[in-house]
């Protein structure tokens, strides 16, 4: 069996303490016994591997008895998904955390539904970060994804796509042979982007790219689109 993967702040001790929901966590749902092996990870690619000397639904207290450290894989993906109706994004933020991409920076788009307010978006970023927390632990990544709050798009890393079923040219054709050190990846709402959103967007160095002659729904194209990225510079398949 794998050994359970958790997060916390440092990993530099030669004691691990998980505390808080994780340790419920790993007490009532993972059911993890003193002796057991867990890995833990810091979110910034130190991993070590321990083993439970005490385990309560309040702490779990672990001896560190191996360390890694994981370079930080290239080209760094960052996505923008733009805003969908309700719940959707959840789903995005959880299956993009689990193939590996880096940062995930939601947008309101022209044709989004969904607006939130100030309010709305403070807990809306902190249940999405919530929510990569949980699947990075289940894919046992050794980096932790920045999720940004929404933001307007005024800036996007060279060289950033913008998935859009108009464009002339396959995704496959308008990324680079050299590997970048990043890439970004533009994902439009329901109903798709606006001309005008295109524009501005390739008036900032992107180029839109097709994913074929299929519609994609946006929750589908936001994780079809960023792992074909991945796939292409050999960080998935």
């Amino acid at each position: 069996m794998t050994a359970a993967h958790f997060f916390t702040d440092d990993v530099s001790d030669d004691t691990i303490r998980i505390t808080g929901a994780d340790a419920h966590h790993a007490a009532r749902a993972l059911r993890i016994r003193p002796g057991e092996e867990i890995t833990v990870s810091d979110g910034r690619g130190t991993v070590v591997r321990a083993r439970c000397a005490d385990v309560s639904q309040s702490a779990v207290t672990a001896d560190v008895f191996a360390r890694d450290h994981v370079e930080q894989p290239v080209p760094a993906v960052i996505v923008f998904p733009a805003v969908p109706k309700a719940g959707k994004l959840e789903t995005i933020v959880q299956k993009l955390t689990e193939i590996g991409i880096d940062e995930i920076r939601p947008w309101f788009a022209e044709r989004s539904v969904v607006k939130w307010d100030a309010s709305k978006t403070v807990a809306h970023a902190e249940r999405l970060r919530a929510v990569a927390r949980e699947a990075a632990m289940q894919s046992r990544r050794a980096f932790l994804p920045l999720v940004a709050d929404p933001s307007e798009l005024s800036e996007l890393p060279n060289p950033t796509v913008i998935l859009h079923e108009g464009a002339a040219r396959a995704l496959s054709s308008v990324l680079p042979s050299v590997i970048p050190h990043g890439v970004g990846v533009v994902v439009g709402p329901e109903g798709g982007l606006t001309d005008d959103e295109v524009e501005r967007f390739s008036g900032l160095g992107a180029y839109p790219a097709s994913l074929g002659a299929s519609i994609l729904r946006t929750e589908t194209a936001a994780i079809v689109g960023p792992a074909l990225v991945l796939a292409r510079f050999g960080r998935l398949g």
